[in-house]
């Protein structure tokens, strides 16, 4: 059966089941037949993609109108489906290593995919007519000479390196040959080892030289094949650059790390004390690499260094009390280069100081050697969307990792934080690795994100161990989490969302956990049931609504919901204790999860409330929070007593527009809607005044609290009212106070904010009945001679009330 046929019959068995009422396999079909179409329309005819649209109109349809059953899916059991799916990067096909090679082909060897593109059409493709010299290899043999790949060549030094003083043949052993010039190169990309396959040509220019990578004198040419192995991996000569951890992932299968060391959360100490001691070792490599600004920042010896460059880290050492990290530059240095006064005699060699270092240079990228992980685990997913309305949003993959503890003994560890006296703290520390699967490897517009949590299995703590990440447009993020669950216990659970944003479909990817002990193992939590109860909200942040992270008083108009959690038992408690172990056990899991583009900043928190807006934020009614602003993603997962709740989203900054979901998930009944705004429905009137030196008289206790601005409040006829006083600029430590009075008699007032507070989302008067008629508004500061700027905000249920100062 073709594609086609197989496709058109899964969609007509979905049509089937529909008919049937059966809707829980049709809502099944309907997404198999869609992805299938997909993939046709992919590969032999774009019109299947309409085919895929119904298909998954329909799925939709049946999810919003009828009760399905939630569809269990075993990720983990096409993990093999997935890597082959992965093997065609930049239309070329990288088979699996442990896929059969051919053998047929001609003598001598012409590579079937043609030759990687290079830079200009001058050069030409020869085979080398040297002899492939025997002499051992140092780092500073390595030539980099045209071709803008600094980070292949400061890797293969590092890697040359290696082998000089751990004889570790790390390179080399992935590279075979043929007597009738077939190479091939064992690489790791995209979640498992590779082939790729070249012949032995070369590029050279119109001298005889080569283009790529040489030795110089000792005529060495394994090093120009692995060099342009990877190029054709990466899509040819004219390479759009790279970091040399990311390299060294692909060619050797070591961890990649990259420190921005600008950033104001590197750890300078803690860093040199980790490098200090694992290179030595030979269990880490290292580069160091600059961005486009540093020639103006710093210059060593009368030489600039090279702006967006690559240097291979060859030595590193402590001597009196002194620092110094050994660097070499690949680059062939030419009179014409620009950075050594044209005497083509630049440095190679550079000692600089490991504070100059964190001062001058961009990033630090490091490579670990994984054997160094006890435990390991792979999973091999694609991001792919829950339905046709997700197709312009960022995807999210959700995996459960389980680590325990299989020993009691100690274990040392320098990957991990010591504390000052070089012992190993109580916590596990576990690493993430994201990988993006590649396709073609010029886009530059697909990013990863990850965000690590430690599981509320226990107590629903929203302070648990979180770690989250940025989006970024690199292939691999790594996160590193420490795990506090063994200071109490001898197991816990880690909560990964794998995040993309991209304009792509089914983009694969890999997530590998490592643990560094063999006293700790890692695994899958395969075991993870669909959740029960779903429910999806879309909203978006307008100009209205967009009130910003919890230090600005504009807080408040945040999207809210009321989330009441039933009790499957006794219907809804009041809010309980959570002292008792029954209080414990009566909890459920309830998850919150939100999205939106890349560029919001996201956070979702939950209070204790009675599903009532909520104006202030305090902190011992927080009961689950998300942590940190990420952008693009916010998730939380909390163990909640029955009752009421209040989730509020807010980006970071206000004022910050856009469209998100918020996701609730649970495996108990729940009920959530939003929360109006306090002036929802009503006509709102704003005037703008301030307390200055004849009105900053302060409250009652002052004695001329009829100074204070007086507004007078027009009512034409029964209705609702009320009215908020905020200070356009936080002042510290002034308390407000608004109040109302009846125009007949100053002295009575019939409504007001209550005792004055400082609150940052100011005070208000609660919506209330009055009569038509005319009154005095009057806001006022608890101490005199404040002098600030504020806003009263009046609303009522009729229109043409009036709100003026009165004179």
């Amino acid at each position: 059966m073709t594609d086609i046929a197989e496709a058109e019959n899964i969609y007509t068995r979905a049509k089937k089941f529909e008919l049937a009422n059966d809707w829980n396999n049709a809502f099944k079909l309907h997404l198999q037949a869609a992805d299938a179409f997909l993939r046709i329309s992919r590969t032999a005819d774009p019109k299947y993609r309409d085919n895929a649209a119904e298909a998954l109109g329909r799925a939709g349809k049946i999810k919003q109108f009828k009760k399905l059953t939630p569809l269990s899916t075993d990720y983990f059991s096409n993990q093999l489906s997935i890597l082959k799916k992965s093997s065609v990067i930049n239309n070329i096909q990288i088979p699996l290593a442990t896929s059969s090679p051919s053998h047929s082909y001609t003598t001598p060897f012409n590579d079937p995919d043609g030759q990687p593109s290079l830079p200009t059409p001058e050069y030409t493709w020869n085979r080398p007519n040297c002899p492939n010299s025997s002499l051992p290899l140092l780092p500073s043999d390595i030539i980099q000479n045209i071709v803008n790949d600094c980070s292949v060549c400061a890797s293969i030094a590092v890697c040359i390196q290696h082998n000089t003083r751990f004889k570790s043949n790390l390179l080399l052993s992935s590279l075979s040959s043929s007597n009738d010039g077939r190479y091939e190169l064992r690489v790791l990309v995209n979640g498992d080892f590779r082939r790729i396959v070249i012949d032995d040509r070369l590029p050279f220019d119109s001298n005889n030289d080569l283009v790529g990578i040489s030795t110089g004198p000792k005529n060495q040419l394994w090093p120009s094949f692995v060099e342009k192995a990877y190029m054709k991996l990466m899509g040819g000569y004219d390479f759009l650059g790279s970091n040399s951890a990311i390299d060294l992932h692909v060619l050797t299968g070591w961890i990649p790390e990259h420190l921005d060391l600008q950033s104001a959360s590197f750890e300078r100490e803690r860093t040199w004390s980790r490098i200090m001691t694992a290179f030595p070792r030979g269990d880490c490599m290292m580069t160091v690499g600059t961005n486009d600004k540093t020639p103006l920042n710093y210059n060593i010896h009368s030489v600039k260094l090279l702006p967006s460059h690559d240097y291979a880290v060859t030595d590193i050492k402590e001597t009196n009390d002194e620092r110094w990290v050994t660097l070499l530059d690949s680059r062939l240095c030419t009179p014409e280069c620009g950075q050594c006064s044209g005497s083509g005699s630049c440095p190679r060699v550079l000692n600089i100081r490991w504070d100059d270092i964190c001062t001058t240079f961009e990033g630090l990228y490091i490579s670990w050697n994984p054997s160094l992980f006890g435990s390991r685990v792979t999973f091999h997913g694609s991001w792919q969307p829950e339905n046709a309305e997700d197709l312009s949003q960022a995807y999210t993959h959700h995996l459960r990792l389980n680590y325990q503890k299989t020993k009691d003994s100690a274990h040392h560890s320098y990957i991990n934080e010591t504390d000052k006296n070089g012992k190993d703290s109580a916590e596990t520390e576990i690493w993430i690795l994201l990988t993006r699967h590649l396709c073609d490897t010029r886009r530059t517009n697909e990013y990863i994100a990850i965000n690590v949590q430690e599981d509320d299995t226990v107590l629903g703590d929203p302070e648990h161990v979180a770690l989250k990440s940025n989006y970024t447009n690199s292939t691999h993020l790594l996160s590193r989490i420490k795990t506090s669950q063994f200071q109490t216990q001898n197991s816990g659970s880690l909560s990964i969302l794998a995040c993309y944003d991209g304009q792509f479909e089914q983009v694969g990817f890999t997530v590998n956990a490592y643990a560094y002990s063999s006293d700790v193992m890692v695994s899958w939590d395969t075991r993870v049931p669909p959740t029960k109860y779903m429910q999806k909200i879309d909203g978006a942040w307008t100009n209205k609504t967009a009130g910003g992270n919890c230090t600005h008083p504009t807080y408040m108009v945040n999207p809210q919901y009321h989330l009441r959690v039933h009790n499957t038992s006794t219907g809804i408690d009041k809010r309980p204790s959570t002292s008792t172990s029954a209080d414990k056990r009566n909890k459920t899991q309830v998850i919150l999860t939100t999205q939106s583009t890349r560029d919001i900043s996201l956070n979702v928190t939950a209070v204790w409330s009675q599903g009532e807006r909520i104006s202030e934020l305090s902190q011992k009614e927080v009961v689950a929070h998300s942590g940190p602003y990420t952008y693009g993603h916010a998730r939380v997962a909390a163990h909640l007593a029955p009752g009421d709740y209040t989730v509020i989203l807010s980006a970071y900054e206000p004022d910050q527009m856009g469209k998100f979901t918020l996701k609730v998930e649970s495996p108990s009944r729940f009920d959530i809607k939003a929360i109006p705004q306090e002036d929802a429905g009503m006509y709102v009137k704003t005037v703008r005044g301030e307390w200055d030196s004849t009105t900053a008289v302060g409250g009652p206790s002052q004695h001329r609290y009829h100074r204070n601005p007086v507004y007078q409040v027009t009512i034409p006829c029964a209705s609702e009212f009320g009215a908020r006083l905020q200070l356009l600029s936080r002042v510290p430590g002034v308390s407000t106070n608004l109040s109302l009075f009846p125009s007949s008699n100053v002295q009575r007032c019939i409504a007001s904010s209550g005792p004055y507070s400082d609150a940052l989302s100011g005070v208000d008067i609660p919506k209330r009945s009055i009569s038509p008629g005319r009154y005095y508004l009057v806001p006022s500061t608890y101490h005199a001679g404040v002098h600030a700027q504020f806003r009263i905000v009046v609303y009522s249920s009729v229109s043409g009330t009036e709100v003026v100062l009165r004179s």
